[in-house]
């Protein structure tokens, strides 16, 4: 499948909504949350739990999408470090 442009701004992990990341094998074929790529069966893939729900959940993203993610929340350090 072909990757498209993830729609929204870029999320950061400074927010309080979301946990700590981690990496996690892939145990059924699945889809990246951001671009849609595909996350197949066998490979690892980075997981965000997301907080303050009753039930756990979690998103799933490609390592591609996951660097995106963590410039964004280090360009957000930056800033709050200059304040």
């Amino acid at each position: 499948m072909t990757k498209k442009t993830p729609r929204g701004p870029t999320p950061s992990l400074i927010g309080g909504t979301n946990g700590r990341p981690r990496r996690v094998d892939v145990l059924r074929k699945g889809k990246c949350y951001r671009c849609g790529d595909t996350l197949l069966s066998g490979t690892k893939c980075i997981e965000i739990p997301k907080l303050g729900t009753g039930f756990s959940d979690s998103k799933r993203c490609c390592d591609e999408c996951y660097e995106k993610i963590i410039a964004k929340t280090m360009s957000d350090l930056e800033e709050l470090r200059v304040l």
